[in-house]
């Protein structure tokens, strides 16, 4: 029983994870990705330690990769101890989650349960689930490219595209989220589909994976994403020079072996002439116009929560170079362990370079350096980054070693078939150095970049048991007898295991549920309803106690309620003030690096100061702390001078604004504030 638990939550894993998204949350897509991933993780491990316990020995399998993964866990808790927030080392960024301590856990458990319970049979069906995933999304991305977003069907009951922001005909994301995202994914289960084409038997399995791969390619041409287009390119060169390289084809003899070349030759043809129908991210030409994506945004977007150069802003080959220039300054200062495992958003602000205020994308947060290696040694440092890239090394050497050694067998596989899955992956890990040089790994990727290696492992037959090191001897022979002395023991353990199984999932649903609210919470703030949103957020905060994220928006809240009370209700308007205070000042404490709060604690403190002018102090001390951890954001000092022109403290506010003019010359707002407040066009 806990043997199939494990295969099939497995299958979940890879074909419901691209899937999930909900629009009741506060990040509809990343942020519900990664609950999955740590309810199924809780699902698997509780399932192998019931297995363990049934069958009376440790059930765990060893692979080249063990040291490299124990070792860049280390780092990462190291990192984590020493980070500017640890909150969000351990957690994540709020919006995104995955790459925190707990989520780099978690796919290392699943790494090793994988390892230890699965068999080649099983990989092939974990890849096969995988597939039909990518495939039905896929169909829900061209859907989208010409004109019906399934989205807007479940969401409105409407057969169009118009539910979201983004033009989602111009570039699809489906359920991703995000164009680059989805490109990702396709290029990276492009290849495993490939290692079906390349072995299967069967006619009709042959015509079907043909257009599981011409789907593929046709919604991964819609993302129009430039970053995954290289990596399937660097991915595609490999496998082509090692089938080549290998002679692949002379291998073969039998006839529906011919086939699948004869299918691999109009699969290829057929990419081409999708290429040539609807151009592609690296090319212009294409006959069909019509559904062509249209140019690149060349104004800037309007300013939001995150950032959006994924989204193609302007001249975002140069921001990328900007943000990449911060992302070294921030290792230059933090060697060692960097700021903190997914610090990038707080750091960055301390180490902005001047120049990204003259970029269309100024006033965006970004909490990713676009670039996976650097955003590693960044908020890992040397010793992060070290382990990370040993971590591709090892395998990318072992994989390289294996397909080299033409003596190599799998049980019960031909020759050829060993090579090709070895090939394939390999060719997946490429495509993911390629493309991550440009953008960086979100949920599904990262289950892929854990697990593509242990699909390799099992498939080719490359694991030994562990065996306890005779310095360890004791402590089999102390807990065996303890546990099955008595069955009444082994109940025990059984209970304890299903006890905080269950424990823990309902824990991950609570944060699930939190969140709703939150979102609800949010949402009612930005209509203008201060009530309900301070009440709403009040429930996320108790479901969620540890999150300051909602304490901080909560004393938000609570000073708008404030404020909007003070000449109806003193009493609860005094109340609701003291709480936004408290918390404010609670949150800023505990996160004292975090300037996303004090950005949130110059609003509250704002709100606050109709009440008692005393706050108005209060708002331009907590400026200057922010200022001090993003002495490059020229909004900052734009927004000092407009409450210190309230205080009528001309002198002050014209230094402000001429400070704000000189990171950004081109601050429109700040220049008539200017000549206004001096009365002339004199910005010295």
């Amino acid at each position: 029983m806990a043997t199939k638990i494990i295969a099939y939550s497995f299958y979940a894993l890879f074909f419901l994870t691209p899937f999930f998204w909900s629009s009741a949350n506060y990040e509809l897509f990343e942020y519900n990705k990664m609950i999955l991933v740590y309810g199924l993780t809780v699902i698997i491990v509780g399932a192998w330690l019931l297995k363990i316990i049934n069958q009376k020995s440790l059930i765990f399998n060893r692979t080249p990769l063990d040291i490299p993964l124990l070792l860049f866990l280390g780092a990462n808790i190291f990192s984590t101890i020493f980070s500017i927030d640890p909150h969000t080392s351990i957690w994540g960024y709020y919006s995104r989650s995955n790459g925190g301590l707990l989520s780099i856990i978690s796919y290392l458990l699943l790494y090793w349960a994988f390892v230890s319970n699965m068999d080649f049979g099983k990989v092939k069906t974990t890849l096969k689930f995988g597939l039909a995933s990518g495939f039905i999304i896929s169909l829900w991305a061209i859907l989208e490219h010409f004109g019906v977003s399934p989205s807007c069907v479940i969401l409105r009951g409407e057969f169009n595209a118009s539910c979201w922001i983004q033009d989602v005909q111009a570039r699809v994301f489906a359920t991703l989220g995000q164009p680059n995202w989805l490109a990702s994914y396709l290029a990276m289960l492009i290849f495993p589909a490939l290692y079906f084409l390349l072995t299967e038997t069967k006619k009709l399995s042959l015509y079907t994976y043909y257009i599981i791969l011409t789907t593929y390619y046709l919604a991964f041409t819609f993302t129009y994403s430039r970053g995954p287009t290289l990596g399937l390119i660097g991915g595609a060169v490999f496998l082509s020079f090692w089938l080549v390289q290998n002679r692949f084809w002379s291998r073969r003899s039998a006839s529906p072996q011919n086939d699948n070349a004869k299918l691999l030759a109009v699969t290829i043809t057929s990419f081409l002439i999708i290429n040539l129908l609807f151009g592609s991210a690296l090319t212009s030409f294409r006959l069909i116009s019509k559904f062509a994506a249209p140019a690149r945004p060349s104004i800037a977007l309007p300013a939001q929560s995150g950032t959006q150069l994924e989204n193609g802003g302007t001249e975002s080959g140069q921001i990328r170079f900007i943000v990449w220039k911060g992302a070294l300054d921030i290792f230059k200062n933090y060697p060692l362990f960097g700021s903190g495992v997914e610090t990038f958003a707080y750091s960055y602000y301390q180490y902005r370079p001047v120049e990204h205020n003259l970029t269309s994308e100024w006033d965006f947060l970004y909490n990713k350096a676009h670039n996976e290696y650097l955003n590693n040694l960044s908020t890992t440092g040397i010793v992060g980054f070290g382990t990370y890239m040993l971590v591709i090394g090892t395998f990318i050497y072992w994989c390289i070693k294996r397909i080299m050694n033409h003596e190599s067998r799998i049980k019960d596989q031909n020759h050829n078939s060993y090579f090709i899955i070895l090939a394939s992956i390999l060719a997946a890990y490429i495509s993911y150095l390629i493309y991550n040089f440009f953008l960086f790994s979100v949920v599904i990727i990262a289950i892929f970049f854990y697990l593509f290696p242990a699909l390799a492992f099992v498939a080719t037959d490359s694991l030994r048991a562990f065996k306890w090191p005779k310095k360890l001897y004791p402590i089999p022979y102390t807990l065996y007898p303890i546990l099955y002395h008595r069955k009444i023991y082994t109940k025990i353990a059984k209970g304890i295991v299903i006890f905080s199984a269950i424990y823990l999932l309902y824990s991950i649903f609570q944060l699930w549920y939190a969140d709703t609210f939150f979102a609800r919470g949010e949402r009612s703030s930005d209509a203008g309803n201060p009530g309900r949103a301070y009440n709403l957020l009040t429930v996320a905060s108790s479901l969620n106690k540890n999150e300051p994220f909602y304490r901080s928006e909560l004393a938000f809240s609570a000073a708008e309620s404030a404020a909007s009370l003070e000449s109806t209700d003193a009493s609860l308007s005094a109340t609701l003030k003291d709480e936004a205070v408290l918390q404010t000042a609670k949150v800023l404490k505990e996160h004292p690096k975090n300037v996303s709060f004090y950005r949130t604690a110059v609003r509250t403190y704002f709100e606050l100061a109709p009440i008692d002018k005393n706050y108005l102090s209060k708002t331009l001390e907590t400026l200057d702390a922010a200022i001090k951890l993003a002495p490059t954001d020229p909004k900052l000092y734009y927004n000092k001078a407009l409450i210190l022109e309230s205080i009528d403290k001309k002198e002050e506010q014209i230094e402000a604004l001429q400070k704000a003019i000189q990171l950004k010359p081109n601050y429109l707002e700040a220049l008539a504030q200017l000549k206004e407040a001096t009365g002339s066009g004199n910005t010295k």
